[in-house]
């Protein structure tokens, strides 16, 4: 019986998956269509961009393709009438459930492998191919050893952060060469903020590096990274997806050595814990929603819909939640979890109420 509703499961889940998967991809290559058109990116570089957003596409796809597999498989079951069938053979709700709920487990340890190994590597690559490859931007700089570097004119910037809402860049130093590529001048600020048409530092700081290695201060500040723009930086900054776990603890933890707030990097750190999860929940809830004592009216188009509903709520509320989060109106980690606690005990209510229907 167990193997019996797993496979009951797991083939609507599989094809939910590989439909889901690809009405992502149709719908991100209209999206994409005018900047494919324009750049030639129905070829081989616009397939390998495809491809490797596909690892992507499947973690943020798996709790609404386990919602939609149990909701799917157990309307085909209610519909011949096999749950109350094996409700009188004397095999409990909470029997039926345990085997599907621990291939959920099993679904959400592999989602949260594949996003600590395969997801930021695929993302990573599959933003320069569209960026850099595709569009032709010249990339100026990297993220190197939790720090961005960017090439600028007559020398080097290093900041240790760069905060795209506000244009921002945290800790910056600015390293001049003279003509024989020797380090001239050292400048320091706090902060430097975009305003339009030039950066705008914040308790700037400048020294010369004399030729016999003696540092001494100077009272005049140059253009504070005049050749640099805010598009430049846009391609070395890195969305949550392209960390892994430990990648984005480790730059959450240098951000505060250096006395900088991580922001919203610590909601996306308490995701990476709950997000996988989601499966679990979203199975328990298609359970409590399909295992009725009387037999459901749902129907295959009806379940489908109702998984559609689901899920869009779902993510609506983690949008909702880590948008509060990001914006320090709520803690990371209340932001990060409140979605999976409510609609767990979602479940766990429509589960109670049905057995004591």
């Amino acid at each position: 019986m167990d193997r019996f509703l797993g496979g009951q499961f797991l083939g609507p889940f599989f094809v939910c998956l590989v439909g889901f998967t690809i009405a992502y991809l149709l719908g991100d290559m209209f999206d994409r269509f005018k900047d494919l058109i324009h750049y030639g990116g129905f070829g081989l570089l616009g397939l390998a961009y495809f491809a490797l957003k596909i690892p992507l596409i499947i973690s943020q796809l798996l709790p609404v393709a386990c919602l939609a597999g149990v909701l799917l498989g157990f309307a085909i079951l209610n519909r011949s009438g096999e749950v109350l069938a094996c409700q009188q053979l004397g095999i409990s709700r909470l029997e039926m459930a345990v085997p599907v709920l621990v291939i959920a487990g099993v679904i959400a340890i592999f989602n949260f492998v594949l996003n600590e190994t395969l997801v930021p590597i695929t993302t990573r690559q599959a933003r320069y191919l569209y960026e850099v490859e595709l569009k032709r931007r010249e990339l100026k700089g990297v993220f190197a050893h939790q720090r961005i570097w960017v090439r600028e004119r007559g020398g080097f910037i290093s900041a240790d952060r760069y905060d795209a809402r506000t244009s921002t860049l945290r800790g910056v130093t600015i390293y001049q060469l003279d003509n024989n590529y020797a380090l001239r001048d050292i400048e320091h600020a706090v902060s430097a903020k975009w305003n339009g048409s030039g950066w705008v530092p914040e308790n700037p700081t400048t020294f010369r590096v004399e030729q016999n290695g003696q540092i001494s201060p100077l009272d005049h500040f140059s253009v504070f990274g005049q050749s640099l723009k805010p598009t430049d930086l846009s391609l070395l900054k890195l969305d949550p997806e392209e960390f892994s776990l430990w990648e984005l603890d480790r730059y959450i933890r240098s951000l505060r050595r250096k006395g900088l707030d991580p922001g919203g990097y610590m909601v996306d750190l308490d995701l990476k814990y709950a997000m996988p999860l989601a499966c679990v929940i979203m199975v328990a809830l298609g359970i409590a929603l399909s295992l009725d004592p009387l037999p459901r009216s749902l129907t295959l188009g009806r379940s489908f819909i109702l998984a559609i509903a689901i899920g869009f709520g779902y993510w609506l509320s983690f949008g909702l939640t880590s948008s509060l989060g990001r914006s320090d109106i709520i803690p990371a980690w209340v932001a990060a979890w409140t979605p999976n606690m409510i609609f767990t005990v979602l479940a766990f209510a429509i589960f109670l109420f049905g057995e004591e229907r």
